[in-house]
Formats: C-alpha cells, sequence, structure tokens
C-alpha cells in the first residue's frame, strides 16, 4: 500500500511541476548580445587581473537615488602596447532601465554599481575616458566604483553586475 501512495505522490508532484514550467513558458524571448571590437596593440588588465571587486556593505537608509554611495578604485592597465595609441577606455555592461548611470545584472534592476572617471564624473554604461598610450610606458586609469540605486532606501541583498573594459583606438 505504501509503494501505491509513493507512486501516487510522485505522479501528483511531476505533474504539479510540469503545470508550473509551462505556466511561465512563453513563445518567444528576447536576448541582448553584446560584443566589442578594437583595435589596440595593448594588453588590458583591470583590477589587477582579479575577477571581483568588493565595494563595501552600505546601509539602506545611506542612498539618495542617482547618487554614488562609496568610492573604491578600480585600477586599469594597458602594457605591451606596439605603438603609441589615443584612444578611448570604455566600460561595457548592462544599464538600468531608468538610469544610464547604473550598472546591473538586468535592466530592470533599480540597484547596481556607479562607476565616475578621475574627475568624479559619472560614466555612462557603453562609454568611457579618452586616454592616450606609448609603446615605451603604456598607460593606467583609475576609475573610481561605488554602488547606487534609483530608488530611495533599496532592498537590502547582495548585488552583481558584469562589466567589460577594453581600449578603443581613434
Amino acid at each position: 500500500m505504501s509503494l501505491k501512495i509513493n507512486a501516487l505522490s510522485v505522479a501528483l508532484l511531476t505533474t504539479l511541476a510540469a503545470t508550473s514550467l509551462s505556466a511561465t513558458a512563453a513563445p518567444s524571448d528576447d536576448v541582448i548580445l553584446t560584443g566589442i571590437i578594437t583595435n589596440t596593440t595593448c594588453d588590458v588588465t583591470a583590477n589587477n587581473g582579479q575577477p571581483s571587486l568588493n565595494v563595501g556593505v552600505y546601509k539602506s537608509g545611506d542612498f539618495a537615488a542617482g547618487t554614488q554611495l562609496g568610492a573604491v578604485p578600480l585600477d586599469v592597465l594597458l602594457e605591451n602596447c606596439d605603438a603609441d595609441e589615443n584612444g578611448t577606455l570604455i566600460i561595457q555592461g548592462v544599464a538600468s532601465s531608468d538610469s544610464t548611470k547604473l550598472f546591473v545584472s538586468d535592466e530592470a534592476d533599480s540597484v547596481g554599481f556607479m562607476i565616475q572617471d578621475s574627475a568624479k564624473a559619472q560614466i555612462e554604461v557603453d562609454n568611457g575616458v579618452a586616454l592616450a598610450v606609448t609603446k615605451a610606458a603604456g598607460g593606467n586609469y583609475q576609475f573610481i566604483v561605488g554602488m547606487g540605486s534609483t530608488t530611495v532606501a533599496p532592498a537590502a541583498g547582495s548585488y552583481e553586475a558584469p562589466i567589460t573594459i577594453a581600449y578603443i583606438v581613434n
């Protein structure tokens, strides 16, 4: 008898799982493909080659909408250049649908990261700063990263946003 009950339970759970999966399915979905074509001869290293940058812990009540909270350096080094070059150091990522200056994981997110240039001006997603490099010395730049939100008192939680830093020669 317990075998019948277990089989019946498995059948019921399988049916419920299949129903919930089909309820969320859609006939189509959109994907944004991104990429960068660069013409530099330099090697670009960001954050000393480390894959993540912890920008700190902040209280939800300390946020002001559209304002960067925190100032953590993000160093970028260009080296092994074959020639002197003038170009733009760009930061590619996903922008919040509410702010082109907020780097997020999903465009619907209202909490993410803000990046300033050396003059403390906010960088917009897929934009950057002019930078000249030399064959002899390469180049370096320091961005300032913090958290940001499009709302006051954002939800507590852990956040991340993927970015790509590249050097595009003019």
